[in-house]
């Protein structure tokens, strides 16, 4: 496990797609719609409750650069919190 985490996987937002028909908003707005995606992408991940924290990190190509629209995603593990109180 990374300091960031267990690697879940990595995602294209573009690719998402949780039902809601965005059709013109998409093409206006895309930025939005991806955010919004990948907002409701990481609150079902820790809705398993599978996670107790989910972060993720923007995916870097072969040469290093970061991508706008890939990501990886980490979690850490609710059992490995148990019993600790902030």
């Amino acid at each position: 496990m990374s300091e960031q985490g267990e690697l879940i996987g990595t995602v294209d937002v573009w690719e998402l797609s949780s039902g809601i028909r965005w059709m013109i908003t998409r093409l206006v707005s895309r930025h939005f719609v991806e955010e919004v995606e990948l907002g409701r992408y990481v609150r079902g991940l820790l809705a398993t409750r599978r996670w107790s924290v989910v972060k993720v990190v923007p995916h870097r190509n072969e040469q290093g650069v970061p991508s706008t629209h890939v990501f990886d995603v980490y979690g850490v593990p609710a059992e490995s919190n148990a019993g600790v109180r902030p």
